[in-house]
């Protein structure tokens, strides 16, 4: 009986030599990762400020323990801000303005992130639609120069881009009527006004293929047109709306150069107005020739 207590014994305390040794180990490891911590921190803080031996020294006169430490810490603050604020509330609001920096640092980072995006998302658009407006610049500039030069010397139509400031894109026409001069852009100080006529019914005549719209008007574009240029005018216009599946031109003008092209898709309506239209209208509702007519509207002024 007494051999069995023994044994009994035995193994309680064999069990505990080997808590104990799990124990040790346990320890050990936690005393390794103290020792790399520490290593790791003296390292930091020799990159931030070597140690020198008067330092060494001061710091081996320090408490040993963190809640000493954290006193000490404390003890040296209030000593600090006793010294250096008259004012206590300096200190209270030193903390707050760094607080609100932090704040406005946070958010300057998140309105950095969302304006990436935002770039992002725009620079994806404008991949989308660019390409495409370039090809239709391309498209007008080729009928444009071409028309051009049946006109004048030599024109052209370009895409005038700002990068991301899309509310200054727009077409540039530049247009040289005179061999020795240059391509110069389309504006009151540069051309006169026939020439800036002769200019914009180009341009509108190469889009008539490339715009869907029923129907164009055309207001006295003709006036203060040399007759060489007018004469050119009018054919390319006519020859443009007369194009099969092309948009309907209306030119309205209080004249026209004698012996034009109208050509078989052309319409002419006589639009008269005045204090003697009533007699007027019924002679010419009844027939009569435009002598009789004029007739009637000299008796009729006289």
């Amino acid at each position: 009986m007494k051999i069995k207590d023994l044994e009994a014994n035995l193994k309680q305390h064999e069990m505990l030599v080997l808590q104990a040794n799990s124990q040790l180990e346990e320890r050990k490891k936690e005393a390794e990762n103290i020792r790399m911590e520490l290593l790791e921190a003296r390292r930091h803080a020799e990159s931030i400020a070597l140690i020198t031996p008067e330092l060494e020294k001061a710091f081996l006169e320090m408490p040993t323990t963190i809640e000493e430490l954290q006193a000490a810490i404390q003890d040296i603050v209030s000593q600090a801000n006793s010294i250096l604020f008259v004012n206590h509330n300096i200190l209270e609001d030193y903390e707050n303005r760094q607080r609100q920096i932090a704040a406005l640092a946070t958010k300057l980072e998140a309105d950095k992130k969302e304006a990436t995006r935002c770039l992002a998302e725009v620079n994806n658009l404008k991949d989308s639609w660019l390409p495409k407006l370039r090809n239709l610049v391309a498209q007008i500039n080729k009928t444009f120069s071409r028309n051009f030069q049946e006109m004048a010397v030599a024109g052209e139509v370009l895409l005038d881009e700002h990068d991301m400031d899309f509310d200054r894109f727009g077409i540039l026409i530049k247009v040289k009527f005179r061999p020795s001069g240059q391509l110069q852009v389309l504006s009151a100080h540069h051309q006169s006004g026939g020439e800036r006529s002769v200019s914009t019914i180009v341009y509108l005549v190469s889009l008539q293929d490339l715009t869907n719209c029923p129907f164009r008007v055309v207001d006295e574009i003709n006036q203060g047109m040399d007759p060489i240029n007018e004469r050119k005018m009018f054919q390319q216009l006519v020859r443009a709306s007369s194009q099969p599946n092309t948009s309907q031109c209306f030119l309205l003008t209080p004249k026209l150069l004698p012996n034009l092209d109208y050509g078989e898709a052309c319409s002419i309506l006589n639009v008269m107005n005045g204090p003697w239209i009533e007699e007027t209208s019924k002679a010419w509702m009844s027939g009569d020739r435009w002598g009789v007519i004029t007739g009637l509207v000299g008796e009729a002024h006289c």
